[in-house]
């Protein structure tokens, strides 16, 4: 795991913990445990991201958020400034209620999604509360089961690499958490300071990239210009030969899928968002980095990918010339 500045990135997988001061009970009955949750809501509505996983245990909390245009630390700072607020009036309490700042890791979506999900609804059977994890009330293992609302958990996006139908894939979901019991502690998933990279090791580098330290030669020549939809279209369809229709619709082509790349790669060095991308392109946040991280990571072994990217970014840097 590698430690990097400031990890803030759209679309980005965070595993998130926030622990009680030196340890002790943030939740002391029901109602602190739905003021939470209301919370979590709140900011959910307010600042939107996808929260796949939620386990709020007496003392700590784990959350899997992944980001959107809003940043988690802001999405935390609301979220824990107003718990702290209601746990001290209601308890007639002084001070800090919780320690320090939560901690925050990136983690690899295809890698981990699926593992944190598990990690984390587990907690309650690791620490001998409960024998199953659908006997805790408060993760978001009961959801995921169809035992209560989904309210405020994006469950489907896991759910559907479990099966087709959602009765199949609850079922194996199922199967799939408690086969996790053997596992234990996995302390990769939870003892990070702030800023804490959980990938493989292309993962991190193509990470690095995303936050600003790229090779002289991968950056655009204007990169000050506003970034421009109309004239990365242009340059994808010229270089490629492709039409906008099929660059950006649902073919997984491995030809066209090569151009979406190309086409996610320039965008963003050319000052495009994860969320600009994604409402240009059709494809959602998530696999707009996913695909971002692997064509990165590849680009070094695959030439035919290098230079497609070149030769996109030269001609998107004629068109913007021109104007």
């Amino acid at each position: 795991m590698a430690r990097l500045p400031r990890l803030e990135l759209e679309g980005g997988l965070y595993h998130v913990i926030t622990r009680g001061n030196n340890r002790q009970r943030i939740f002391h009955d029901p109602a602190d445990y739905q003021k939470f949750l209301a919370l979590l809501k709140n900011q959910k509505q307010r600042l939107p991201f996808f929260l796949y996983a939620y386990c709020l245990m007496s003392n700590h909390v784990h959350l899997l958020i992944e980001r959107q245009a809003d940043a988690v630390g802001r999405i935390m700072h609301r979220m824990l400034t107003g718990y702290s607020q209601y746990y001290n009036r209601k308890h007639q309490k002084v001070g800090h209620v919780l320690q320090g700042r939560h901690q925050s890791i990136l983690c690899q979506t295809d890698q981990y999604l699926s593992e944190l999900v598990r990690y984390i609804h587990l907690n309650p059977v690791r620490a001998k509360m409960v024998s199953r994890p659908e006997q805790y009330e408060f993760s978001s293992h009961r959801a995921y089961l169809g035992l209560e609302s989904s309210e405020i958990v994006d469950a489907d996006s896991v759910l559907r690499h479990f099966g087709a139908k959602k009765q199949i894939a609850r079922k194996h979901f199922a199967q799939f958490v408690m086969a996790g019991k053997k596992i234990g502690h996995r302390k990769e998933f939870y003892q990070a300071t702030e800023q804490r990279v959980l990938g493989t090791e292309e993962f991190v580098d193509a990470t690095i990239h995303r936050i600003g330290h790229r090779p002289r030669e991968r950056q655009l020549l204007r990169p000050t210009c506003p970034f421009n939809s109309e004239a990365l279209f242009a340059a994808v369809g010229q270089i490629s030969g492709f039409r906008r229709s099929e660059f950006c619709g649902p073919s997984k082509n491995g030809a066209i899928v090569k151009v979406k790349e190309g086409l996610i790669i320039v965008g963003m060095e050319a000052g495009a968002s994860v969320t600009r991308l994604s409402q240009i392109t059709n494809m959602s946040t998530s696999t707009i980095s996913r695909r971002h991280d692997a064509a990165r990571s590849r680009m070094r072994e695959h030439h035919e990918l290098d230079k497609l990217v070149r030769d996109i970014r030269r001609e998107y840097e004629r068109r913007i010339s021109r104007e």
